[in-house]
């Protein structure tokens, strides 16, 4: 068996945290570790008292999301030495409960060629999971979110965040899936984030042209030029 480590970067998810630390320690095997940049509510506290290992650092919002995810990496190998997998999931991520087997499977069994996996993620409108924006049998928005420890891989950009340096990513799967609600945050969360990601896409010279900008994305970095950061 091959144990492995979640971990989120997160702020402000007090309406989120209980419900997806529930599912953190159902699939973390080794443990559970998040960086949190700078929350005003008890994400921090409720996290902690549900028994993750919560590091208060700003990376994200300083150097962005690829930095983010190789120091989750970098944390996950101190904290827990000993793990074999470590897995991404965000505050408004879910694997459904039904699927958790799936995922135990791919940990444990998965040949050891491959150092990387990919899920398929729906986007859904609603958390009923009745309207989705993709059609994952056609359309998966593959995520490469399962790494082992042992790997190389580096993830780079400061938004929309790639990985290399993998030997080989495992993509053939159904399940589990990723259910991913940000579609259904509230008003000040949504922009929170939506400002976070125009900075971002501004300040990265080096891929920024890369990837194209989001419809509101000159909206967004108004407001952060207005106001910061929220």
């Amino acid at each position: 068996m091959k144990s492995l480590v979640l971990c989120s970067n997160m702020q402000d998810e007090e309406p989120e945290i209980v419900d997806w630390m529930t599912m953190a320690r159902r699939i973390a095997d080794a443990g559970i570790i998040i960086v949190d940049s700078g929350s005003k509510d008890n994400t921090v506290q409720i996290a902690r008292d549900m028994g993750a290992i919560v590091i208060e650092n700003d990376i994200i919002k300083t150097e962005g999301y690829g930095p983010a995810r190789n120091h989750l990496m970098d944390m996950a190998r101190e904290h827990f030495p000993e793990a074999g997998w470590m897995m991404f999931l965000d505050a408004d991520e879910r694997i459904i409960p039904e699927e958790w087997h799936n995922l135990r499977c791919v940990k444990d069994y998965l040949m050891d060629q491959y150092d990387a996996v990919g899920f398929p993620r729906i986007d859904w409108h609603d958390r009923a999971m009745t309207k989705a924006e993709n059609v994952y049998q056609v359309a998966p928005d593959w995520q490469c979110r399962m790494i082992r420890l042992s790997s190389k891989a580096r993830y780079a950009r400061k938004l929309h965040e790639q990985l290399s340096g993998m030997k080989q990513i495992y993509v053939d799967l159904n399940l589990p899936k990723i259910n991913h609600f940000h579609r259904c945050a509230a008003p000040g969360k949504r922009a929170q984030v939506g400002i976070l990601c125009a900075k971002l896409h501004t300040e990265d010279t080096e891929f920024g042209n890369t990837y194209p900008k989001h419809p509101s994305e000159e909206k967004y970095y108004n407001l952060y030029k207005k106001g910061g950061l929220l």
